[in-house]
């Protein structure tokens, strides 16, 4: 659920209004906080255990930070992590990288606004 007043957003990731979305050719579930108005676009995400967002690139920078679950996230060049429940990590653009959830996981997605028009 999402209570809005002037200057003042809250939105609880269990309950936030969440639809389908295609993200680098994988279907998961977004619920938007803001885009289009501050440069940078930020929203939940929930993945099911095993979902994987294939190896792709941003074009901006991106933070994520795992509200529930744990990603396993393999950039070139840089290993492997896991990324568990209350962690962020922060990609750098134009790495490649592989992201699979190990469990069910809710992360919050953060990054510089990279959609023309926007």
């Amino acid at each position: 659920m999402s209570t809005t007043t002037t200057g003042l957003r809250h939105i609880d990731s269990s309950d936030a209004r969440y639809e389908p979305v295609n993200v680098h050719g994988s279907i998961m579930q977004k619920a938007v906080i803001f885009e289009g108005n501050y440069d940078v676009r930020s929203g939940f995400y929930r993945l099911e255990k095993g979902h994987v967002i294939r190896r792709h690139i941003h074009t901006k920078w991106v933070q994520v930070m795992v509200v529930k679950g744990c990603m396993k996230v393999e950039q070139d060049g840089s290993g492997v992590i896991e990324a568990k429940s209350g962690s962020v990590y922060f990609l750098d653009p134009h790495h490649p990288h592989t992201e699979t959830a190990l469990e069910e996981t809710v992360v919050l997605v953060t990054q510089g606004e990279d959609r023309p028009g926007w």
